[in-house]
């Protein structure tokens, strides 16, 4: 237990090696409770040096006991990222393909309820390959931003009939999921596109800076190509945040108030942005949609609306009557962010 704490991979190494040499006693070996229970604890020792183990013992891990890490509190990221430091470049991508394969074989189940797999009638065991066989059904198989896995937790079925405990480690294997993905071919090309885009408007402006220092007979043409920058980067749409949201996904860090906030559905203290305050109102009022007064219900009742300023309040209620009604917002393309000083009743 001690070494669970520390993570020493020196000592996680020697336990191995006990618990393989306590295996051939022939007492613990007529004893199932024992030898499973020596199992865990060199399955957890395992993990805590899973840098040095060969790969095959780490894909294994990953098949048939990556839940039971996750659920005593192994931080999983923090081990793997030292395989990814060890690793050549050259081969990681495939390297991660073949964990995210085994996770998708993982046969531990979180929850005891049978689930019902998007696009399919029967239900089946809440096993973990079953729950990202619906996730991604649900979602597709590419890289999604980080409100995805709480939308699912929040919005599907068979997320719902968790307890608290088995909810907050099912966030924490889809979090993980998702950080192992690499961006998809499109995702890759649309991140180019836009950077490429910003890289010609950075030139136009370095273009612009030096057509204005000079007094030439083209003062006009350079102020008319001014003044039509200045209407692109200043302008403003009008739209509701569940559209925002899709079209213009850093929306999701915008702050909506100072102080940061516990997320009702895992106890986890959080950044007070636009995507964990969304997900800590659906975990109050539940999914689907809303009337007005549930959301009333929220604004007056919720521990972390209590310690809002006014202005605050408002911006949080304008927030979730978008959410719901489909209520229009001021959007800065260029801030990506929506202005609520445009928005009238802060007026």
């Amino acid at each position: 237990l001690e070494v669970l704490k520390t993570y020493f991979t020196e000592d996680a190494q020697a336990i191995i090696v006990e618990v393989a040499e306590l295996k051939k006693n022939p007492e613990i070996m007529a004893n199932n409770l024992w030898s499973e229970e020596l199992n865990i604890y060199g399955s957890l020792a395992k993990f805590v040096a899973f840098a040095v183990l060969p790969e095959s013992d780490q894909l294994e891990l990953f098949r048939t006991f990556l839940v039971k890490a996750l659920r005593v509190g192994i931080d999983i990221k923090n081990r793997f990222s030292i395989k990814m430091n060890l690793t050549s470049d050259a081969i990681w991508p495939e390297t991660v393909q073949t964990f995210l394969e085994k996770m998708l074989q993982n046969e531990e189940r979180i929850g005891r309820e049978f689930i019902l797999v998007e696009g399919e009638r029967g239900s089946v065991p809440p096993t973990l390959a079953n729950w990202l066989r619906d996730y991604n059904r649900k979602y597709g198989m590419d890289r999604h931003e980080k409100i995805v896995p709480h939308r699912y937790l929040n919005e599907n079925t068979n997320a719902q009939k968790l307890g608290q405990e088995d909810r907050v480690l099912l966030l924490r294997v889809l979090e993980f999921y998702e950080g192992l993905k690499f961006p998809s071919q499109s995702q890759i090309e649309n991140a180019m596109e836009n950077a490429l885009n910003q890289y010609d408007k950075d030139q136009e402006n370095d273009l612009l800076e030096d057509l204005t220092t000079e007094k030439t007979v083209k003062d006009d043409i350079v102020q008319g190509f001014q003044e039509e920058i200045n209407r692109d980067l200043h302008e403003i749409i009008d739209e509701d945040v569940n559209t925002l949201l899709k079209r213009f996904p850093r929306l999701i860090d915008q702050n909506i108030s100072q102080k940061p906030i516990k997320l009702l559905f895992n106890g986890e203290i959080s950044k007070p942005t636009v995507g964990n305050w969304l997900a800590d109102y659906r975990a109050y009022v539940g999914i689907g949609s809303h009337e007005i007064n549930e959301r009333s219900d929220y604004l007056l009742r919720s521990a972390n609306v209590q310690n809002l300023s006014v202005e605050e309040r408002e911006r949080l209620g304008l927030i979730l009557r978008s959410y719901d009604e489909g209520y229009l917002l001021p959007f800065s393309i260029a801030k990506q962010e929506i202005i609520f000083e445009k928005v009238n009743s802060l007026n």
